[in-house]
C-alpha cells in the first residue's frame, strides 16, 4: 500500500481581473487544487492560520508573550528554508476541476502528532483537508502576506498568535481602497 499523497507545493497570487488570490496547491500524487481567495475570506482565515501557529508555539512554551516569540522564530526559520524561487510546477489530475473554486467556509482540527489539519471549503460542494505542519503553516501564511500586499488589500497579516486581518488605518488624504 502506497502512502497517502504529501503535500508538494503552494502558489498564491493575485487576479487584477478577478480582484481575488489564486491559492494553488499541488501534491505528490500530481493532483492539484486551485481556489479563489477572496478579500473577506483572507480575512476570516488568517486568524485560523495564526490559532494553528499559536497551537505549535503552545506545546513548547505556556506563558503567551513567550509563545508569541517562540511563533515569530517559527514563522522566521520556515521562510528562511522555504524555497519561493522555484517556478509552480502545474499538476496533471484536477480532483475539483480546472475552474478556481470560490472558497466560502474555513475549520481547523487541532493538534494531532505533529499536523493540524486545515479544511479549505466553497459554500456548497467539495473542498481539502490539508495536514499542515508548524513549517507548512508559515509558509503558507508568507504566500498569503505577500499576495495580499500584491493585491493592496489593506490587510495587516501579523505574524503573531491572537492577530486579525485588521484593515490597515488609511492616512488622511491617502488613497481609498474598494474590494
Amino acid at each position: 500500500m502506497s502512502p497517502p499523497p504529501q503535500l508538494e507545493q503552494f502558489s498564491a497570487s493575485y487576479d487584477a481581473a478577478q480582484d481575488r488570490l489564486l491559492l494553488r496547491i499541488r501534491s505528490s500524487d500530481d493532483a492539484e487544487f486551485r481556489f479563489w481567495v477572496t478579500r473577506r475570506y483572507l480575512a476570516l482565515l488568517w486568524p485560523l492560520l495564526m490559532k494553528m501557529a499559536d497551537e505549535f508555539s503552545a506545546c513548547k512554551a505556556t506563558d503567551p508573550a513567550t509563545r508569541s516569540t517562540l511563533a515569530e522564530l517559527a514563522h522566521g526559520e520556515a521562510v528562511k528554508k522555504a524555497d519561493f524561487g522555484s517556478a509552480y510546477r502545474d499538476g496533471s489530475l484536477y480532483p475539483l476541476g480546472e475552474d478556481p473554486v470560490l472558497l466560502g467556509r474555513v475549520t481547523i482540527k487541532p493538534l494531532r502528532g505533529n499536523t493540524q489539519t486545515l479544511t479549505l471549503l466553497p459554500q456548497e460542494g467539495q473542498g481539502i483537508n490539508l495536514d499542515l505542519d508548524e513549517r507548512l503553516v508559515h509558509v503558507l501564511a508568507r504566500l498569503l502576506q505577500q499576495a495580499a500586499v500584491a493585491a493592496e488589500w489593506a490587510l495587516s497579516l501579523d505574524i503573531s498568535p491572537g492577530a486579525g486581518a485588521a484593515p490597515v488605518p488609511l492616512h488622511a488624504g491617502g488613497p481609498r481602497l474598494l474590494h
